[in-house]
């Protein structure tokens, strides 16, 4: 039998639980919803990269697939790399290719660039993400560690480089020869380094 004061003490504990329990789904929406903890899946990449002897376009194809059978919303950021040798990007725009050509609206928030995706059950959607970045030390880098966030290896993935007027002299990833490219592509990839390469005006 409950004294008065057992009772006391179970509607003390079931208060504090309830708003302890109330916290951390806070604490997990706001994870997800800020994009730190992904529900989708990051299956493929195509990163293209154009070099030109003072700056490189690069042009990120992204899928993305909602493993879940209900709607879900995901929020993403856009790692770009800066530091003294590596000015900021600019001309940065973003766009959903499919199912619906769409332009994507970008927030920046806490010192990143960011974007929020609406999935239905089971959708995937196709993003584009371009820009374009100074380089006066004729290098450039692409980041991708930041894959390992997704805590999936990429499934598959292909990187390209375009050079105009210019010879390259070192990437940190092997590059293959093509007719007008050269490139490199993984399967089960979880990048271990980011995307370094430079070149020479010709």
């Amino acid at each position: 039998m409950f004294t008065i004061k057992n009772k006391t003490l179970l509607r003390r504990f079931t208060f504090f639980f309830r708003i302890h329990l109330s916290l951390l789904i806070l604490a997990i929406l706001f994870l997800i919803l800020a994009g730190f903890y992904p529900i989708v899946r990051f299956p493929e990449e195509q990163i293209d990269i154009e070099i030109y002897p003072n700056h490189v376009w690069v042009k990120g194809i992204y899928v993305y697939k909602n493993p879940l059978p209900f709607p879900v919303s995901q929020s993403f950021t856009i790692p770009l790399p800066m530091d003294a040798d590596h000015p900021e990007p600019f001309l940065l725009s973003a766009k959903v290719v499919t199912p619906r050509e769409n332009p994507i609206p970008l927030k920046y928030l806490l010192g990143v660039h960011r974007f929020s995706l609406n999935f239905d059950a089971k959708e995937e959607i196709i993003v584009s993400v371009k820009y374009r970045q100074q380089t006066p030390t004729k290098n450039a880098r692409y980041i991708l560690v930041s894959t390992q966030a997704w805590r999936r290896p990429l499934t598959r993935s292909l990187y390209r480089i375009f050079p105009n007027s210019v010879h390259m002299t070192s990437s940190s990833y092997t590059l293959n020869q093509s007719d007008s490219f050269l490139f490199f592509q993984k399967e089960h990839f979880i990048p271990s380094k980011d995307w370094v390469f430079s070149w020479e005006v010709i």
